[in-house]
């Protein structure tokens, strides 16, 4: 492998690492994007669990610097990790037996992609439309440190600001376990549905998700990536090592980033971001 084609693999991990450390999402959606069409790897079931890693290694290494600040919700975390250990053992099995040819794991990849940011890109246009008519709430910038976490039968709480935020129990455990079996369907990290699902669903702000979203995909990665690998997965390691070592770098400065972007901002570049993956790998 020459030093051009090292430097290519550093250079878009250390992207990987920035994109999702500061916004939660579009890791392993940019790093399946690399693969496959900017390095070659064209075998779905090497890309899948190869993706994962990259995932993994970022998510270990960005975690730290938000607990430090307190901008985490590890109970909320936890919960949503719990019910994605079982959806990514049946997604990754699934996905090693019936979706193991690129020409059907594209289109459908992409599409996907595509559907994710049209609901940013809707939250993010009803917002505007509110803010316009004096009716919306204005996104918050960061402002601290998650406070007064509470585990109470059947529900979960927190504060964040002078926001109070109440989570059913079961909501995380059902959104885990679906959104890991998605993911690992498609040998992503899930961050592309878990940052959603907590924005849009659970109305958090941006600057808390990245860390707790972090804590499911560490979880049901490992079963995933396990498992790919067991059913025979190959592992192409020159790509996936440079890569590997581009993204940690990349997630050393991405909580910087998040810190200093408004909430709107982040929501806006995961949406551009992943709707020009989704018609790429639709429509080229």
């Amino acid at each position: 492998m020459d030093l051009g084609l090292i430097a290519a693999i550093l250079g878009w991990g250390a992207l990987v690492g920035v994109v999702f450390s500061a916004i939660g999402a579009a890791g392993g959606i940019l790093t399946s994007f690399g693969l496959i069409t900017l390095f070659g790897v064209l075998e779905p079931n090497s890309v899948k669990p190869m993706t994962q890693i990259v995932v993994l290694a970022t998510a270990l290494t960005f975690v730290p610097g938000y607990l430090r600040r307190g901008a985490v919700v590890p109970v909320l975390g936890i919960l949503l990790g719990l019910g994605g250990i079982i959806g990514a053992w049946i997604g990754s099995t699934v996905s090693s037996l019936y979706l193991s040819d690129m020409a059907t794991f594209r289109p459908l990849f992409g599409l996907l992609t595509l559907a994710i940011a049209a609901q940013i890109g809707w939250k993010l246009y009803r917002h505007w439309q509110g803010a316009r008519a004096g009716t919306a709430k204005p996104m918050q910038p960061f402002i601290g440190g998650v406070t007064h976490t509470v585990l109470q039968l059947g529900c979960m709480c927190f504060n964040y600001g002078e926001e109070r935020y109440r989570v059913p129990v079961i909501s995380p455990l059902i959104a885990g376990a679906v959104i890991s079996f998605t993911a690992a369907l498609f040998g992503v990290g899930g961050g592309f549905l878990m940052v959603p699902y907590m924005a849009s669903i659970l109305g958090m702000p941006m600057h808390i998700i990245p860390a707790t979203s972090a804590i499911p995909i560490f979880m049901s990665l490992l079963v995933s990536v396990g498992n790919f690998v067991s059913r025979g997965a190959e592992i192409e390691w020159p790509v996936l090592l440079p890569l590997v070592i581009g993204a940690v770098v990349g997630a050393i400065l991405g909580p910087h980033i998040n810190r200093r972007l408004s909430n709107a901002l982040l929501q806006g570049a995961m949406a551009v971001i992943v709707t020009g993956i989704g018609i790429k790998y639709v429509f080229f």
